[in-house]
Parts: C-alpha cells; sequence; structure tokens
C-alpha cells in the first residue's frame, strides 16, 4: 500500500515538472539547455506616472557582450477595470557571466495595484533565457 502511494506520488512529480505545474518556477536558465545566460523575474513592480509604466526588476546572468531584455506584463480584471497589456525593453545588459539586476520600464494603458503576469526574455551573444511569473504591481 505504501509503496503504490510512493509511486502514484513519483509519476505525479514527473509529470508536473516538465508541465511547469509546481510553483515556485520563476526563472530558467535557457531554451536550448547550452546557453549561459539566465534570467529571473523579481516578485514585485511598481508603477508611475498614474499607471502608465510599470518598472519591472530582473535578475540576469549573460555572457559575451552587451544583451537585451524584453519584459511584457498582462493584468486583467478583477485586479484592474480595463485590461492592459504593455511592453518594454532594456538594450544596455551587461553580460560579464556575473548576475546582475536590470531594470525594464514597460509601458501599458493603465496599470492598477494587484497581481499581473509578467514575461521575460533576454537575448546575448551567450544564448537565450525565459522566465515567467505572476508578480504583484504595488505603489511606491
Amino acid at each position: 500500500m505504501k509503496r503504490t502511494r510512493l509511486l502514484v506520488l513519483l509519476g505525479m512529480v514527473a509529470v508536473a515538472l516538465p508541465l511547469g505545474i509546481l510553483q515556485g518556477v520563476a526563472g530558467a536558465a535557457s531554451r536550448s539547455g547550452t546557453s549561459t545566460t539566465a534570467v529571473s523575474i523579481r516578485q514585485y513592480a511598481d508603477y508611475n506616472l498614474a499607471g502608465v509604466e510599470l518598472d519591472v526588476g530582473l535578475n540576469v546572468r549573460c555572457t559575451g557582450g552587451p544583451g537585451t531584455a524584453r519584459v511584457r506584463v498582462t493584468q486583467t480584471s478583477p485586479e484592474t477595470g480595463v485590461n492592459t497589456s504593455g511592453v518594454g525593453a532594456n538594450p544596455d545588459v551587461v553580460c560579464d557571466g556575473q548576475t546582475h539586476s536590470v531594470g525594464v520600464t514597460v509601458t501599458g494603458p493603465l496599470y492598477d495595484p494587484g497581481k499581473a503576469y509578467a514575461i521575460a526574455d533576454v537575448t546575448s551573444p551567450g544564448g537565450t533565457a525565459h522566465a515567467e511569473r505572476w508578480i504583484t504591481v504595488q505603489v511606491v
């Protein structure tokens, strides 16, 4: 009986991991597996200009010279009265093999404090990386 439960649990974990069902996976190393590029999205973003711009923080590690970070943030009801999606980029990411804080300003129609979904992509001579997660938009 105990062995059956263990096998069922292991089977569920084996299915959940590749599908990204497990919580806490906010960053990824690379799409190809051979890249030296990694990105993760910070949990909190703040907005300015009456909710038109968001400042999203990333942690980025890459190699080979300058890189670019792109972020898309989407916020839907009930977090906001109007469904909102915006994009931003930072073309000056330092790629020297160390982890650096990178800020990206995302411009959209109107964000409100609350939950939003962020997607980040980093491209550098050392490869690409992708991350997705729920973030909290806050007034700072």
